[in-house]
């Protein structure tokens, strides 16, 4: 493994996309005082978290703690970051998606805009956002941006809450903007984030949600959700029922964390995400030769070789290319 302490967080000269006429797609990373590191589209990138039972983030691991196995096989990792800065987080590309369906209070409206506008404040200057609402419709109300006054200014435009929900052709829709969107900004990879706050009911939806993971992992996008308290009738206040966004399992089977909202203030959650991905690993490795191109879907899994330690993917499986 070519060992390069925070992958990502070289300095670049360059970032050159070979000509689709090549025999394999390339992306060349130009790094001062060494020759270009070449990376082939089809590097399998993966993010990973790890905790101790009681949900503490274990940090400091090596390439070496972890093992990844592709359809039962041991892979050799590639390349490897564990993020050593000591800002809160690494830089993030994220989508906002915002449920203003009719089941949505106009309280809990507010706090959405109010929280994640703070949740902007908390990450990395070079770090993106974009902004949609749904409800029977979905709305773009603000494309990838850096700037502060243009975020502030997508939430004092979300209307009113109404109408039905779209949930899951939302999280499509955000995967696909974070499909086309940046990856890297300025030598950093940006970490891949749908943070969705909603309900967890859909009324109107036909997004086979199998295929939405899948389409996720292969964007590397991780999912987050807050729950809302609405339509949750759970035995007691301190247990809730579950959604049609629990039963799908689109947060796990992305790395991601639901958070129950039921506090009158949803910074801690944003916090809570923005600790997490300071605190995550990045693994990536090539596919074996054997099945590099043959359009199939293959499942990965990690392990983390520490007594105790539980981890956490972005993603389950990739699909190779033709």
């Amino acid at each position: 493994m070519r060992k390069i302490r925070g992958l990502w967080s070289i300095l670049l000269l360059g970032i050159v996309v070979v000509s689709a006429s090549a025999p394999a797609p390339q992306i060349v990373l130009g790094q001062q005082g060494e020759k270009p590191l070449k990376l082939e589209a089809d590097l399998v990138t993966i993010d990973a978290t790890v905790t101790d039972k009681d949900g503490n983030y274990i940090r400091n691991l090596k390439a070496d703690d972890f093992a990844v196995l592709t359809d039962g096989e041991p892979q050799k990792l590639d390349f490897f970051e564990a993020n050593e800065e000591a800002s809160l987080t690494r830089p993030l590309a994220v989508v906002f998606a915002l449920d203003l369906s009719g089941s949505i209070k106009p309280e809990e409206v507010t706090r959405q805009r109010e929280a994640a506008e703070a949740f902007t404040r908390l990450v990395r200057p070079e770090s993106v956002f974009a902004v949609m609402s749904f409800n029977y419709q979905i709305r773009i109300v603000q494309d990838f941006t850096s700037d502060p006054a243009k975020i502030g200014h997508a939430f004092q435009k979300i209307g009113q809450a109404e109408g039905s929900t779209k949930l899951f052709a939302s999280i499509d829709q955000a995967v696909a903007m974070l499909k086309r969107g940046p990856r890297f900004i300025k030598g950093r990879r940006l970490r891949r984030v749908v943070v969705v706050i909603t309900d967890g009911y859909d009324s109107v939806d036909g997004v086979d949600q199998t295929d939405l993971i899948r389409r996720a992992n292969d964007a590397e996008v991780t999912v987050y959700s807050i729950t809302l308290p609405s339509y949750m009738p759970g035995v007691n206040s301190a247990q809730r029922s579950l959604t049609l966004l629990d039963v799908s399992r689109i947060v796990p089977m992305t790395g991601g964390l639901d958070f129950s909202a039921d506090a009158s203030d949803f910074t801690p959650f944003f916090k809570a995400i923005a600790e997490e991905t300071r605190s995550s690993y990045t693994l990536a490795y090539y596919p074996p030769d054997k099945n590099r191109h043959d359009g199939r879907i293959h499942q990965i899994k990690v392990e983390v070789k520490k007594s105790g330690a539980l981890i956490r993917t972005s993603r389950q499986s990739y699909q190779a290319s033709k």
